[in-house]
C-alpha cells in the first residue's frame, strides 16, 4: 500500500515521503556503498516492513497568520509553519493529537506563540501502544483548560501523561529545564527487547521503535556475551540497552553524560530488578580512565552525530576488547572513527549492516562490528 501525504510540496518534515519506498532504498543503499568503500562492502538496507506510522515522537511548531492559528511543522529551511492536519509518518495518533489541540485553543482562547507574545510555542508527544505522552511548550504555566485537555486525552488513548515544560527562551529550542506534570500517568511505559521501559518527557529514545529493536537485537547477537563478560556500553543514555545486555553478561559499566538521564536508567533498572550495572556520570574519556584491564571485555558506542573523540577511541583501544559493535546515525563520522579503530592492526571489521531508522528522510543508522585479532 502506498500512501500520498498532501502537505509534502511545502512541508519541511520529510524530504521524498511520495517517492517510490524501494527508490529510496536503493538511493541510501549506493550512498553507504560509498561512503565505506573503503573498509569492505557492506550488506543490504534491513528495510521497514511498512515504511508509515512509523515515528513515535510527534513535534508540532505554532504560529498565527492574520489571526488564523496555524499547527504543524516547520516549512523546510524557514521558520514559517505549514498548517496541517496529521502525518503519514506518524500515523492516525498525530491527527487525532491535531485536532484535539485545534479544539482546545479554540475553547480556552489559548494564544500561538508569535513575535514574542502568546503562550503555546511547541508541542511535543510521544505515542507507543496507543498511550501518549503529551508536553505543552509554553511560556506561563497560567492559562485555563488544562483538565479538559486531559480528559479529551483520555477519551482517545489508552493511557495519557500530561506535562508542560515552561519555555521563555529566545531561540527554537523545544524545551527548557522546567517540567511540570498535568495529570494522568507519570511514566510513558511500554516494553521493548524484554525490557520495561519507563520515560518522562526529556527522555531520548528511537523514533522507530520496530528498527531500533533490529539493531539492539543484532547487537547483542554481535557482541556474544558469555557470564564471564563485562560490556562498556559507552553513551548508555536511558539504559536500554545496558538492561538488555545485563540480562546475558557478567556486568555492565554504563556511561553517560546526561544527569537527567542516567537517573532514569536507574531508575529502570530497578523497575527490571536488574542489579550489575554500575552507572557513571560524565564524559566517556574521564569515565574511562577509571576502568581497569579485565579479561573478557566487550565495548558498545551509540555516539551522537559528531561520533566518537580521539581521546574515547585511543582509551577503547587500550581496553582490548574482544569485540566493538558501533551504532551511528551517521555514517560519515562513523566511517572516520572506524578508521581510527582499525589503525593499530588489532582489529578487523566482520561486519557492517545499515538500517533504514527513518523512512523517507535523508538519514540512516549503520551497525558496524568490528573483531580483536
Amino acid at each position: 500500500m502506498v500512501m500520498k501525504c498532501k502537505f509534502t510540496k511545502y512541508c519541511g518534515g520529510c524530504k521524498n515521503v511520495n517517492d517510490d519506498y524501494s527508490l529510496t532504498l536503493e538511493s541510501k543503499q549506493k550512498y553507504i556503498n560509498e561512503v565505506f568503500e573503503d573498509i569492505c562492502v557492506p550488506n543490504r538496507v534491513v528495510a521497514n516492513y511498512y515504511p508509515y506510522k512509523y515515528r513515535n515522537k510527534l513535534q508540532l511548531a505554532f504560529t498565527e497568520l492574520k489571526g488564523k492559528t496555524l499547527v504543524g511543522f516547520f516549512e523546510e529551511g524557514s521558520i514559517r509553519v505549514a498548517d496541517i492536519d496529521g502525518c503519514i509518518l506518524n500515523g492516525d495518533y498525530s491527527f487525532v493529537v491535531i485536532k484535539i489541540i485545534r479544539e482546545y485553543m479554540s475553547r480556552f482562547k489559548i494564544r500561538p506563540y508569535a513575535f514574542g507574545s502568546g503562550i503555546l510555542r511547541y508541542l511535543h508527544a510521544r505515542c507507543i501502544d496507543n498511550k501518549i505522552q503529551l508536553t505543552l511548550c509554553v511560556t506561563t504555566d497560567n492559562f485555563a483548560g488544562r483538565n479538559w485537555l486531559l480528559d479529551k486525552l483520555q477519551e482517545n488513548f489508552d493511557e495519557v501523561s500530561l506535562y508542560l515544560n515552561i519555555n521563555r527562551r529566545t531561540d527554537r529550542a523545544i524545551f527548557d529545564n522546567q517540567f511540570k506534570f498535568v495529570g494522568g500517568t507519570k511514566y510513558l511505559n511500554f516494553e521493548m527487547c524484554g525490557v520495561k521501559v519507563s520515560i518522562e518527557p526529556a527522555s531520548f529514545l528511537q523514533v522507530n521503535l520496530k528498527i531500533a529493536e533490529k539493531m539492539y537485537k543484532s547487537a547483542l547477537e554481535n557482541l556474544k556475551l558469555k557470564d564471564t563478560t563485562t560490556v562498556v556500553d559507552l553513551y548508555s543514555g536511558i539504559g536500554i540497552t545496558s538492561i538488555m545486555f545485563s540480562k546475558k553478561c557478567k556486568n555492565v559499566i554504563a556511561i553517560e553524560e546526561n544527569k537527567r538521564a542516567v537517573g532514569n536508567a536507574i531508575q529502570m533498572a530497578k523497575l527490571n530488578s536488574v542489579h550489575n550495572i554500575n552507572f557513571y556520570v560524565g564524559k566517556c574519556e574521564e569515565n574511562l580512565d577509571k576502568l581497569t584491564q579485565m579479561d573478557d571485555i566487550v565495548v558498545f558506542v551509540d555516539p551522537a552525530r559528531n561520533g566518537l573523540e580521539k581521546s574515547v577511541i585511543q582509551k577503547i583501544l587500550l581496553l582490548k576488547p574482544r569485540k566493538i559493535v558501533y551504532m551511528s546515525c551517521n555514517p560519515e563520522t562513523c566511517v572516520r572513527d572506524i578508521k581510527l579503530l582499525l589503525s593499530d592492526n588489532n582489529y578487523q571489521v566482520s561486519d557492517i549492516t545499515p538500517y533504514d531508522m527513518f523512512a523517507f528522510a535523508n538519514h540512516i543508522e549503520i551497525l558496524t562490528v568490528l573483531d580483536r585479532m
